[in-house]
Parts: C-alpha cells; sequence; structure tokens
C-alpha cells in the first residue's frame, strides 16, 4: 500500500495518515544509527538543502557529507548497517540525472538504511523517484523513506520565473519534521533487512531519458568580467577561461549552475529551442506543487 501525504502550502502536516504510531518509539531491541551521511548530486544546491533540512531533524547523530557533484569528488566509501544515508538528486525530464545515476553507481551500502529524495522544477518528478529507489537497493541500500521536493527550475529566469526560490522556509520546515519522524520510525527497527520499503510512484521501465543537448549556455562577452565564478560550479568542468569564457558544448549537461551563480548576468539561454520550452513551462507549470512523503 501507498503511504503519501501530499501537502498543502503552509498548511499543518498530519502525520497521522502515515501507517506509523508515533506514540511507540521504542523497543526492546531498538536500531541505533551512529552517522547520517548525505549523499548529493546538487549544481543549483536544491538537493542538498532538502537533505540538509531533513537531516537537521535527526537530533545530534554525527553528520558527514558525500558531494558528487564536482569533478573531484570522492565515491569510494562503503556505509554500514549502524548508519543512515540519505540520498539527493534533481530530476531532468522524469529521470534522475544522468551524471547523478552514473556517479551514484559508485557508492557501496552494507544493507544500509536510506532515505532517497528527488527535487524536481515544478513540472512532474515521473520515474525518478523510483530510479533512484533502484540505484540505492543496487548499491545494498534500503530505502525506507523516500520523499520528493520542488526546486527552482534550471531554465527559470526573471522574465520566466520557475518555482523561485524553491524550496522555500515552508519546503525546508516540512523536510525537518519529516526527519523527526523518519528517525523516529528507524528506532523502532530490529531487522532493516526484514523492515518493509517505502512505496513509490514511477513505472519500470522508467521512460525514455533526455538524450544529450546540442546546446549549451551562451556568454555574452561584452557583459562578462571574466570573474571566473561560474568556473567552480561547474559539475562536468565544461567551462574554462582562455581568451575568453567558453562552455564545452560535449560536455555540459545544461544544469544551469552557471547561468544561476554569474553575477553579471552575462550567461544566459540563448538556443531558440530551449527558449520555447523554457516559455512552455513558465506558461504550464506556474500551480503550486507541494513535497509528497513516503514513509
Amino acid at each position: 500500500m501507498l503511504d503519501v501525504i501530499i501537502l498543502k502550502a503552509a498548511s499543518s502536516i498530519d502525520f497521522s495518515k502515515l501507517k506509523f504510531n508515533p506514540e511507540n518509539l521504542t523497543n526492546g531491541n531498538d536500531m541505533k544509527i551512529k552517522k547520517i551521511w548525505l549523499i548529493s548530486f546538487s549544481p543549483t544546491r536544491t538537493s542538498k538543502s532538502v537533505i540538509d533540512a531533513l537531516a537537521s531533524g535527526m537530533s545530534d547523530i554525527p553528520r558527514e557529507s558525500l558531494d558528487l557533484t564536482y569533478p573531484d569528488h570522492v565515491s569510494d566509501v562503503e556505509f554500514a548497517e549502524d548508519e543512515l544515508v540519505i540520498i539527493g538528486a534533481p530530476v531532468y525530464a522524469g529521470r534522475v540525472a544522468p551524471l547523478a545515476a552514473e556517479r551514484m553507481a559508485a557508492i557501496r551500502g552494507k544493507n544500509t538504511p536510506a532515505i532517497i529524495v528527488v527535487t524536481y522544477g515544478n513540472r512532474d518528478f515521473e520515474d525518478a523517484l523510483v530510479e533512484l529507489r533502484d540505484i540505492a537497493e543496487k548499491a545494498d541500500l534500503n530505502p525506507l523513506a523516500a520523499c520528493t521536493f520542488i526546486g527552482e527550475h534550471s531554465f527559470s529566469g526573471p522574465d520566466t520565473p520557475i518555482a523561485v526560490s524553491r524550496p522555500d522556509a515552508v519546503d525546508l520546515a516540512v523536510a525537518k519534521e519529516f526527519g523527526v519522524k523518519i528517525i523516529n520510525k528507524l528506532t523502532t527497527i530490529e531487522d532493516v533487512a526484514a523492515a518493509p520499503r517505502a512505496h513509490v510512484p514511477g513505472n519500470t521501465p522508467y521512460k525514455e531519458a533526455m538524450g544529450s543537448l546540442p546546446f549549451s549556455p551562451t556568454v555574452i562577452e561584452s557583459d562578462c568580467t571574466q570573474c571566473e565564478a561560474c568556473l567552480p560550479t561547474c559539475p562536468t568542468g565544461a567551462i574554462s577561461l582562455k581568451s575568453q569564457i567558453e562552455v564545452d558544448v560535449d560536455a555540459c549537461i545544461f544544469c544551469c549552475a552557471c547561468i544561476k551563480n554569474c553575477p553579471e548576468g552575462a550567461i544566459i539561454i540563448d538556443a531558440a529551442p530551449l527558449k520555447e520550452k523554457r516559455q512552455w513551462l513558465y506558461e504550464n507549470c506556474v500551480e503550486r506543487k507541494e513535497p509528497e512523503l513516503f514513509l
């Protein structure tokens, strides 16, 4: 059975809808979580902000972050049974961002409990949560809880705002409170391997993934001061400064982190097909969507 809360904006959270009794938090064989690992692929930092908020509701358990976003990421880590892994990734066209899936394939658990989190730009997460569940299970992680949150769309801009400033304070409060409920539930589990997995929506086989785009963001040379703020934001190292800032179209995944981090607004979406898609999203994805929680 699917246990889900679809939250209303700025409303209180009715956790009674979950199959979990918060009055019975302990038993004689409580599971003790010794460390929380925060694993993220998050070019615009939306997924990271959500998993950080989740962890903030989990008392004073020690935490360690593993950021898979950048080319110098470290992934050779094995997680133990008495640790908790929170994995966050963005949705690209209804699937886990391909580079996130590639880098997360290298992590390994050991019958380790996990929480899976996807963030999407107010359109739809489609098969991304199912895909992230499968990535986690392949890594010997046991996804006991899951959630989806909304992040500002990578195509959002001044003229076409799409989920601007999401996750916002309401979203992060929801994430923190959900973290409290998850850690309380974990204390009631005697055997992680036998514990029921979170049931999540989505389909297998997954929808067809978006292919590589034959475009990259455009640099307006007259506005660029060559401050190099964009260089370290790129997940693939596609940006370089020679005589001017250049973006390698073959390496670019169009996460738009460079656009959002340029202090001069000198990097823009200029390719006609992407401008049309951005306009469609602006016109059709206006209504605020809310987090969905699965426990």
